[in-house]
């Protein structure tokens, strides 16, 4: 089976869907507490899954079926690549959230290619808790405030650091679904 490549998109109904209704509703609902404990709600969820895994388990790319905002070429991940992305693009939401609290705009733009993953690394667990731990303290060191520079998403529209807190969020949970798809394969694939 030939997947697109990376960076090609979501289908155009689910990206106007996500654009033009979800995200206008969680920034009218959420605050910088519901988004972070969200966050942590997902990073615990993520926990539980993966804790009785093993290596290979972590390791095993499998093709799932597109699940809700998963570009066609990340349904042949691992869940260590899964964490992996998770990493990548965390980093880069964590760092634009500290420059446009500054009201700086980062210069480089956002490309979906450039946070896939690479290695489907052993230790990518840790990595991955450790990440999280340190967004979760930048999160509570930030003064909070809506800035006014905006950093543009690739898929949807400019954010402001507000805005790419609660996208921290709504990413993790995207992947966690993409990770519990990826276990229930995983499971039929040990019972055939």
């Amino acid at each position: 089976m030939k997947l697109q490549k990376p960076g090609s998109g979501l289908p155009n109904i689910e990206r106007l869907f996500i654009k033009n209704f979800f995200v206008p509703i969680l920034r009218t609902f959420f605050t910088w507490n519901i988004a972070l404990f969200l966050l942590k709600r997902e990073v615990s969820i993520i926990r539980k899954l993966t804790k009785e895994l093993s290596q290979n388990e972590l390791q095993k790319q499998i093709i799932i079926n597109r699940t809700f905002a998963i570009e066609d070429d990340s349904r042949q991940f691992s869940i260590s690549m899964v964490l992996e992305h998770l990493i990548i693009a965390g980093s880069l939401v964590k760092s634009t959230i500290e420059s446009l609290s500054k009201e700086n705009i980062p210069q480089d733009d956002i490309k979906i290619e450039d946070v896939k993953p690479f290695k489907n690394d052993k230790e990518i667990l840790e990595s991955f808790f450790k990440f999280y731990d340190s967004y979760y303290n930048m999160i509570n060191d930030l003064e909070k405030k809506q800035s006014i520079s905006t950093k543009k998403h690739p898929w949807f529209v400019n954010f402001n650091n507000f805005d790419w807190s609660i996208f921290m969020y709504m990413h993790t949970f995207i992947h966690r679904r993409q990770i519990q798809e990826i276990i229930l394969n995983l499971k039929k694939g040990k019972n055939e």
